[in-house]
């Protein structure tokens, strides 16, 4: 009977233990894990067996930090909504999880995350169609220890020109690779910036500026001078090369240009040193009719980590006459007795030859004598006879209107001039 007893005893203890459920198993860690890029987010796919996930992110080789984001079951396509930090070398890793435990990790291949450094500006210059043509140094590159991972992207790196002015904000990227590249015509006054993006991000912006200013001129343009004077044009200048903000300046180049008329070239006649602070004499001689501006060239002027540049500008044309000059003359000596003589010169300038018409004053009014007196080379000259009698003179010529050299001179009279013969 104990046989039997004992064999009941170990058929009871045998059945016991086929009816224990085995030990639970915690999940197979993901398959068939992939990364890329989706509407320039990091998209991952993978295989499961229906658990909810966990997605961290392992950065150089260290220990795997928070959790960037989970998944319900059978959510096995996920874009990121946490940007990852930079790094060199990262990997992203998914955990599979249900009721009895956390599955090993899937890991991605390496990638990294760097963003670019600024490329440093080398050069700027105002084209005439007011273009900036930019040159300048890509960003120094950090050596890639993942090269050809799967979220390099072709142009890697490339150049983008940012500008603040007028038109608001605007940003302009330039081919991958090139160490040049031209940014359009923009309202003034304007900043630009370079900067490197790539698939990552954007670097910070290169410390130095290339400032687009305006510089304004205006001048007074007296109505009229005599022949060879000074014509007294005075000039102001006006820099502008940030918003509200005038500049103070000088050695600033302008030019004095004229021309005859409208449909004639301008042409420099003057050259001179301006400044932004106070109106400054930009005056010429009057040598005819004629028509002025101010000329101010295109301007660069690199200070520090600033290249600033103004387009060419000019005044409007204003026009001024010039009329004949004449020198001194007159009777010599005016005051003779009777017995006496006086010599009469008449002079001008221009010294060309033409003929002057005398007007004598009868108390009155100016009468003219009806008779020509030749200038020769703009001179007259006559020495009286003797006086025989007692009486008063008094002359004025008037010089018709010449050309010269193109120019038209206009006509003048002299001043009065008077003889007493006592």
């Amino acid at each position: 009977m104990r046989k039997f007893a004992l064999a009941a005893t170990a058929v009871a203890a045998l059945s016991v233990g086929l009816q224990t459920p085995a030990f639970a198993a915690a999940p197979d860690a993901p398959t068939d894990l992939t990364v890329d890029w989706q509407a320039g987010k990091v998209h991952l796919t993978w295989k499961d067996n229906g658990e909810a996930n966990y997605i961290l992110a392992e950065y150089d080789g260290g220990t795997p930090g928070t959790v960037l984001q989970t998944t319900a079951a059978e959510g096995n396509d996920v874009t990121l909504s946490v940007p990852l930090r930079q790094a060199e070398r990262v990997r992203l890793l998914v955990r599979s999880e249900n009721a009895d435990g956390v599955s090993a990790d899937a890991a991605t291949p390496a990638f990294d995350t760097l963003r670019p450094s600024a490329p440093g500006l080398k050069d700027a210059n105002l084209a005439t169609n007011l273009t900036t043509n930019l040159s300048w140094v890509p960003g120094s590159i950090i050596s890639d220890n993942t090269p050809n991972d799967p979220l390099d992207l072709p142009g890697n790196g490339t150049v983008q020109a940012n500008v603040t002015g007028p038109g608001g904000a605007k940003s302009y990227p330039f081919a991958a690779g090139a160490t040049s590249g031209s940014v359009p015509a923009q309202a003034r006054p304007a900043a630009i910036k370079l900067s490197q993006v790539n698939e990552w991000g954007t670097s910070p912006q290169d410390v130095k500026t290339v400032k687009l200013g305006t510089l304004g001129a205006s001048t007074t343009v007296p109505a009229s001078a005599l022949f060879s004077n000074r014509l007294a044009i005075k000039s102001t200048l006006d820099l502008f090369t940030s918003a509200g903000r005038e500049e103070r300046a000088s050695g600033i180049k302008v030019e004095l240009q004229a021309r005859g008329k409208t449909t004639d070239a301008w042409k420099t006649y003057g050259r001179y040193s301006g400044n932004t602070t106070a109106a400054f004499d930009t005056g010429i001689a009057s040598l005819g009719n004629r028509q002025y501006r101010l000329w101010v060239p295109a301007r660069k002027v690199v200070s520090g980590n600033i290249i600033a540049l103004t387009p060419a500008a000019s005044t409007g044309a204003k026009s001024s006459k010039t009329y004949v000059k004449f020198g001194p003359g007159g009777f010599n000596p005016s005051t003779v007795r009777v017995g006496g003589r006086s010599t009469l010169s008449v002079k001008i300038l221009p010294a060309v030859t033409v003929k002057a018409r005398p007007q004598g004053w009868d108390g009155r009014r100016w009468i003219d004598l009806g008779i020509d007196v030749p200038l020769t080379k703009g001179s007259y000259v006559e020495r009286g006879d003797i006086e025989t009698e007692r009486y008063t003179l008094r002359l004025r010529f008037v010089v018709p209107t010449v050309v010269v050299n193109g120019l038209t001179v206009l006509a003048n009279t002299s001043p009065a001039y008077n003889l007493t013969v006592k």
